[in-house]
């Protein structure tokens, strides 16, 4: 690692960087002394499940939060002015004469358009068949709607209840805040499959960026960028987070890769700008999902402990003990400090509520298992083969080796406290880490190779075949493929929307004939009467309780009554396996009026004929 100099900025000073850990510190220490206090105290507390228990929970979580919030708020204003202000103060003549973002964007169309139409097509298929009956956004989806759109710039109560008064000692504040946001502009289930897409070619054209910069060239092929798309977009992981829109990997790998460019322009450069932007980007990445933390500490962490022991190694004379603290190291001891930021904030705004509601940890009925895919081994490879050259003093410890030891700590623990699924939503950071040590390889096999006779075109024709090899593998050896994964998605959404539709026209037909049709669902059915089915037009609305055995009314004539089906009533599956219903049609006989398809993950509508003896 090389910084190169930069000037002395106040802001950058180990005083004040002194000054926040012991402030951190004693944040921490308190926290943990209130914690042990709750834990031999619970006798003065109201019990956490009591209306007074609740109360003080939720003023609690409220006033830090919103503590938190300002203060993060202000650091990010802070960060961003900083960044600014040196940007203008670094600028040259011929950053002033740049294209700008409408002619960058025509060149790059004009020089990638089979990118291009790759980039189209893949937005186009996230926005066909979209609607609002995605799992978990069901949920969040009603409290968008319940201010009959007259609200807009209104806090919505799902978005926070999700983050910020959980008591399962998740911590992850900022996750969905980007959907969070976006719905004061637009609820619009398709707007937002848009702006989904966006993050991901924003994604795609960081992770060209950080490569061309790593390699120091000057301008990235067309065939390099195909590659890189390709390797990207054509994923199990990718596929299952961006054709959904309520996974927070999506602005976690958005966030992780503005930084690390940011990063990399600072090691290069040493630029006060980069220093702030760098900072700005890890400061946001650790609050966005719960172990991220490792992204963002892992690669300074071991950049600067790398950096000493090569000095120290080099060096013909003896160095001083202080040379860890040295201040060519600034931005990494920020950075590592943001560690402690987390873990205060955590103690804090989770730990203490958690212990407090004693609910048990989000994780406690967690699989734990292991599911590695070809890529995850041809990363291995790659990670390898640079760590071993860099044992044998081949090559320095640079950046990208330092994301890959984050990699696979990130996938470790995964592991550990959940799953490591190399094909599922979770695994996407990973995966993003394995796409550019994909992406490194070719560059040095065929972009930095001087190939005989090999001219722009048959390159492009080589980083099509060597990107379908990998795909190609990817299906040959994954249960879960992109394919698979996004078939399941359309057809799932197609029939639970299909089953909606029917069910409305269904219930509208029986009522215009004069008697108010009843609807019976499952309980965990994820749609009900707060989540879309107020809508239909029935006369009642029963939900089947499993744990009870008994028909209970939740909406309509006789809420709260216990039911007994009778012929004309109507059994509705929507989004669930056929299985789920079984238990219900047990003593009943049926005939059926809709079905979207032969399979159990089909939306089901019977009509109720008779009763059993």
């Amino acid at each position: 690692m090389r910084h190169a100099p930069t000037a002395f900025d106040p802001a950058q000073s180990s005083e004040l960087l002194k000054r926040l850990l012991v402030a951190l510190t004693t944040i921490s220490a308190i926290g943990m002394g209130l914690w042990a206090w709750i834990q031999n105290n619970q006798s003065l507390l109201p019990p956490p499940d009591s209306s007074n228990g609740k109360s003080l929970l939720h003023q609690y979580q409220g006033l830090t939060h919103d503590i938190w919030l300002i203060l993060l708020l202000l650091s990010v204003g802070y960060l961003i002015n900083r960044t600014w202000v040196n940007q203008q103060r670094e600028a040259t003549q011929n950053d002033k004469a740049s294209l700008g973002p409408v002619g960058s964007f025509l060149q790059f169309v004009r020089r990638n358009r089979i990118t291009t139409i790759l980039f189209i097509s893949y937005t186009v298929a996230m926005i066909i068949g979209t609607t609002y009956l995605y799992k978990d956004m069901v949920d969040w989806y009603a409290d968008l709607v319940d201010g009959y759109f007259l609200d807009n710039f209104s806090l919505r109560g799902s978005f926070i209840k999700e983050t910020m008064r959980r008591t399962d000692y998740r911590f992850f504040p900022l996750a969905h805040q980007d959907i969070h946001v976006l719905s004061w502009f637009s609820i619009q289930i398709k707007t937002w499959m848009l702006f989904s897409a966006a993050e991901l070619v924003g994604i795609v054209l960081l992770c060209v960026k950080f490569l061309k910069n790593l390699e120091k060239q000057r301008r990235t092929s067309a065939a390099t960028i195909l590659f890189i798309a390709s390797m990207l977009l054509i994923h199990p992981s990718t596929g299952t987070a961006f054709f959904h829109v309520i996974y927070c990997e999506r602005m976690l790998c958005l966030v992780f890769m503005l930084y690390i460019n940011a990063y990399l322009e600072h090691i290069q450069t040493g630029r006060l700008s980069s220093f702030y932007t760098t900072l700005l980007w890890a400061l946001i990445g650790i609050y966005i999902k719960d172990i991220a933390i490792l992204l963002f500490v892992i690669p300074p962490a071991s950049l600067w402990v790398a950096d000493v022991l090569h000095q120290s190694n080099t060096s013909t004379q003896p160095r001083p003990p202080t040379s860890l603290f040295s201040r060519r190291y600034r931005l990494e001891h920020w950075l590592c400090s943001l560690s402690l930021v987390f873990i205060s904030s955590y103690i804090i705004l989770a730990f203490i509520p958690s212990s407090y509601v004693g609910e048990g940890a989000y994780n406690d009925d967690a699989n734990y298992y292991i599911s590695l895919d070809f890529r995850f081994y041809l990363f291995a490879v790659i990670a390898a083969a640079r760590a071993i050259s860099v044992a044998q003093k081949k090559i320095e410890l640079g950046l990208l080796d330092a994301i890959n030891l984050s990699a696979c700590s990130y996938a470790i623990i995964l592991s550990v406290v959940y799953k490591f699924d190399s094909a599922g939503y979770l695994a996407l950071p990973f995966q993003l880490i394995a796409t550019l040590n994909i992406s490194w390889a070719w560059i040095q096999l065929i972009e930095k190779r001087k190939w005989d006779g090999m001219d722009n075109k048959k390159k492009m024709l080589g980083a099509i075949i060597a990107s379908t090899a990998v795909i190609t593998a990817d299906h040959l050896t994954s249960k879960k493929t992109f394919a698979s994964n996004l078939i399941d998605k359309k057809l799932e959404q197609a029939y639970i929307q299909s089953t909606y539709e029917k069910l409305d026209q269904i219930t509208r037909e029986i009522r215009e004939q004069g008697s108010g049709p009843n609807v019976i669902i499952h309980q965990k059915s994820r749609l009900s009467a707060y989540r879309h089915l107020n809508r239909i037009p029935y006369r009642a609305l029963i939900e089947y309780i499993p744990r009870k055995d008994k028909f209970i009314v939740k909406d309509g004539e006789g809420k709260g009554a216990t039911y007994t089906p009778k012929p004309g009533d109507l059994v509705a599956n929507l989004d669930k396996s056929t299985d789920l219903i079984e238990p219900i049609l047990q003593n009943l006989n049926t005939e059926t009026v809709y079905r979207h398809n032969p399979t159990n993950k089909t939306g089901l509508i019977l009509k109720i004929t008779g009763i059993k003896p």
